[in-house]
């Protein structure tokens, strides 16, 4: 594996998590709601890291398989990650959260951070000089 690909999922991950903590905190504390027990820290950085490892290791597997990343691979990703935004107006809460409708509106962009940051970082990180 290339070591920029590497590095730039590293940071990737790290970035969204930072940015996903922050939006919860923001979220919770305008809306007055409290989803620390469904949603902790731990797991949101440990999901955006874990979703930057998931990209990275495609893009690895794609370029090692074809030689280069296909194009179509970014598109790819935007659509895998507009679809898993759906995954949490799926999810049954515990009956004594209150206000679960607000859930969603939680956690569902924080599904799309990690892909936008690999798009953001990864054409500056990849580029051939």
């Amino acid at each position: 594996m290339r070591p920029v690909l590497f590095w730039c999922g590293i940071a990737t991950g790290l970035i969204a998590a930072a940015l996903s903590v922050g939006y919860a905190v923001f979220y919770q504390a305008a809306l007055g709601v409290d989803f620390s027990r469904v949603a902790p820290v731990t797991a949101i950085i440990s999901a955006n890291m874990g979703g930057a490892m998931v990209i990275m290791l495609a893009c690895w597997l794609l370029e090692r398989w074809k030689g280069q990343v296909p194009r179509s691979f970014n598109g790819w990703l935007v659509v895998f990650s507009v679809l898993s935004a759906g995954i949490p107006f799926g999810v049954s809460l515990p009956l004594d959260i209150p206000a679960p409708e607000l859930f969603p509106g939680l956690t569902a962009p924080m599904h799309l951070l990690p892909a936008l940051i690999w798009l953001v970082l990864q054409p500056w990180w990849t580029v051939k000089k």
